[in-house]
């Protein structure tokens, strides 16, 4: 028994104060696992992406640019428009507010749909303003 007492406090390590560091990060965090929502037989789904990190303005131009080849032989489309990208993506108060390229009065309830449970998938934080065209659609929510 000593001896097991013994090489049990002769391990070196000696007991130490917590060492400061930075604080923790605060702020919208991006999903690492992005997913892309598409259409399936009229319903917006999501599909996850395995690129990684990706950003709001990124993520509006790949549903712009449509699902994959993959992705559409699994019946997969996008009503969100070539034109909508490039879009800028801010953080507001109450939530994001997503700028198009298009104008936002063409879009198709599904489009918007997509975008922005695509967005609040990658932060979810609150609602989403969707912009572009001198009209805008305040406060959308996924559904």
């Amino acid at each position: 028994m000593a001896l097991v007492l013994a090489v049990l406090t002769a391990c070196g390590i000696r007991p130490t104060d917590p060492i400061p560091g930075l604080e923790a990060p605060s702020g919208p965090v991006e999903n690492t696992s992005p997913s892309l929502f598409w259409l399936l037989g009229g319903k917006v789904v999501p599909v996850p992406r395995p690129e990684g990190s990706l950003s709001g303005r990124d993520v509006v131009a790949l549903l712009a640019q449509g699902p994959s080849l993959d992705e559409q032989a699994r019946g997969l489309t996008s009503e969100v428009p070539f034109d909508a990208a490039p879009a800028t993506v801010d953080r507001v108060s109450n939530g994001l507010d997503v700028t198009i390229s298009g104008d936002v009065s063409q879009l198709s309830g599904a489009a918007v749909q997509q975008i922005v449970c695509t967005l609040l998938a990658l932060q979810p934080v609150g609602t989403v303003n969707v912009r572009g065209g001198g009209h805008s659609l305040e406060f959308q929510r996924c559904a």
